[in-house]
């Protein structure tokens, strides 16, 4: 498999008796002088170090970065089906986040975060920043990038944990074995989030705009920029100001009320809204200067539809290297990444119609965010509808569809249009149409409204984001921070602080780049509901949405999002052979119920760590 990094073949074996076995709250082993000298004894070796770095932090969220196998965030928050009994993501749909490993988890994870490797990946990045200025042939300059890089990947885990789990322990060096402080308690939230604008703000002092001026065109594609923890700071912001942190009580307390400062500031600041707006707009500021922009080559500019809305949004979400991509993912090792997003492709004999993936299509309650061309809502089947509807709806509201759909979504009669003139038959399988089906069904069969039992299939249809004009490519990049985001966060933001116009001006930004006309609803609550629809729409499948309703604190996060019913469309057809002339009619049915409970809002710590003693558990646990 083709590898997609620049920055990265790491030597794996340099970091091995430098890196820490087990989180830092354990007495980890620890390198002796002399690997310390042979690890930073020259530039080559050095950078092999850092780019270790880079791939451990920057996986946090996607498949290897998670506390389980078989599965993604989407398929725990209401965009895509559970899977399979053996995955996980089926136990924690089931069961919830618990303090003990799903199925197919890590020994010693919890929830769906492995709290471990945020510790490890940490100390690795300490090793670099304290040690570099070992390294004999490398110039000052460099080493003092290579400290900023170190010290951006460590504010990408902290702010990774401070949506994930409130305040967590503070760490501010390796840890070395004989260290007396190497057992570090929970910081408050309003400490954590401090500490992560520190290192941010330290970052950026010493990071370049580009690194084409750095090291010559290309050679250093994919580091850290100062648009890339400028982003950051957007996004830690963006939390901080959102409504389970920025209140006066706690979503639950603790049974020791003196802790709640773990997950709530305990009052809320407007002013954090304003904060964020700064942050969202300073990454704007930046973006100009420096060649980034939200794509849209249309030529309609923002008040008018987009008509290159599919080039752009598939160039903006698929392409690597794109104009609005302020950082990537750049290494799917050893392809775990493809293996569980690209849903309709074919990854050697482990993808593919009966694949583990056969059953992460797009639910239905993922499918109705969509908008039609005209941006009207689409008229799809209801729950409990007397017949069902006939093939020519299915088409019609297909073909009608908002680009971004077309772009996302691979389903029966209707190929995806992110990689056309490919045929279903060639090995990335991207025509793969197979969906939850009844082959042949009576007329009036009692399965109707009902999934037939024992069927499995994509839902509404396979996932194809990631891959515009991408051909037989597997692998992609996977985007971490997009200007799109700056400019919902900013639409967020202003309706938050009761300024709908300035909000409108950046939402519709997006929304005409989607190929819609323009948003004007100046109602707070409802323009709220809209910017979430949009984020549903724009972010589908980029590891946001788990973490976005849980912040917002959405009142439908029980009942349909995370918790609550989960549905699937099921096609009435004559064969599988996934052609439109074969679909009879469709409609809409609940798969499962999942579960949810407030305990939920955050991330579990592992019982293992709580059981040394130094760590409180987040309430409901």
């Amino acid at each position: 498999m083709k590898k997609i990094i620049r920055i990265i073949l790491v030597a794996w074996a340099v970091f091995a008796s430098s890196s820490c076995q087990d989180v830092f709250l354990q007495k980890p082993d620890v390198s002796g002088t002399v690997d310390l000298e042979k690890v930073f004894s020259s530039s080559k070796n050095a950078e092999s170090v850092l780019f270790r770095c880079y791939r451990d932090a920057l996986v946090h969220g996607w498949p290897g970065g998670l506390g389980w196998s078989h599965g993604t965030l989407g398929s725990i928050c209401g965009e895509l089906s559970k899977g399979y009994s053996w995955h996980a993501t089926w136990t924690i749909c089931d069961a919830g986040l618990t303090s003990t490993p799903a199925k197919n988890a890590n020994s010693d994870t919890a929830g769906a975060d492995d709290f471990g490797q945020n510790w490890e990946c940490i100390r690795e990045c300490f090793i670099v920043r304290e040690n570099i200025d070992r390294v004999p042939d490398m110039s000052d300059e460099m080493k003092g990038y290579v400290k900023a890089e170190a010290t951006a990947l460590i504010a990408y885990r902290y702010m990774g944990m401070f949506y994930r789990y409130g305040g967590v322990p503070i760490v501010r060096k390796a840890f070395e074995s004989t260290d007396p402080d190497i057992y570090v308690e929970r910081a408050t939230l309003q400490q954590t989030l401090d500490y992560t604008l520190e290192l941010i703000d330290e970052a950026y002092k010493g990071l370049p705009d580009s690194w084409a001026n750095v090291g010559g065109a290309g050679i250093y594609t994919g580091r850290v920029t100062k648009g890339a923890v400028l982003a950051m700071k957007a996004r830690l912001l963006m939390f901080a100001a959102r409504p389970l942190f920025n209140s006066a009580e706690p979503y639950l307390s603790f049974d020791n009320a003196s802790y709640n400062d773990r997950i709530c500031f305990g009052q809320y600041d407007a002013g954090r809204w304003d904060d964020a707006i700064k942050a969202n707009e300073a990454v704007l500021t930046w973006a100009a200067a420096n060649g980034y922009e939200l794509i849209n080559t249309g030529g309609a500019g923002i008040g008018s539809p987009n008509p290159n809305a599919l080039q752009d949004y598939g160039t903006a979400t698929s392409t690597p290297n794109n104009r609005e991509v302020l950082l990537a993912y750049k290494l799917d090792e050893p392809g775990e990444i493809a293996l569980y997003y690209n849903t309709s492709g074919f990854y050697g004999d482990y993808i593919g119609d009966n694949s583990d993936n056969g059953t992460r299509g797009m639910l239905t309650n993922q499918l109705e965010k969509y908008y039609d061309k005209d941006g009207n809502d689409i008229d799809w089947p209801k729950i409990g509808e007397s017949a069902p509807r006939p093939a020519s709806n299915w088409i019609e509201n297909m073909e009608n569809a908002e680009a971004r759909l077309r772009a996302d979504l691979c389903t029966i009669g209707i190929e995806t249009l992110s990689n056309p003139g490919v045929s279903k038959w060639q090995p990335t399988g991207w025509g793969r149409r197979t969906v939850n089906m009844e082959i042949n069904p009576d007329e009036t069969s009692a399965a109707f409204p009902g999934l037939p039992s024992g069927d499995l299939g994509y839902a509404a249809g396979a996932t194809t984001k990631f891959y515009y004009n991408a051909g037989s490519r597997l692998w992609f990049e996977p985007p971490l921070f997009r200007m799109a985001e700056i400019y919902l966060n900013l639409a967020e933001a202003y309706n938050e602080t009761n300024k709908p116009a300035d909000a409108l001006k950046y939402l519709n930004a997006v929304h005409n780049r989607a190929g819609l006309p323009s948003i004007t609803e100046t109602d707070q609550n409802n323009l709220r509901e809209i910017i979430k629809r949009e984020k549903a729409i724009e972010f589908f499948n980029e590891n946001q949405r788990y973490f976005d309703v849980k912040h917002w604190k959405d009142p439908r996060i029980g009942t349909e999002i995370i918790g609550g019913p989960k549905r699937e469309l099921v096609f009435h057809v004559t064969s599988n052979s996934g052609e439109a002339s074969v679909i009879k009619g469709y409609w809409d049915t609940v798969r499962y119920e999942t579960y949810w409970h407030p305990r939920m809002y955050l991330e579990p710590f592992p019982l293992q760590e709580v059981n040394k003693g130094i760590i409180v558990q987040n309430p409901g646990y």
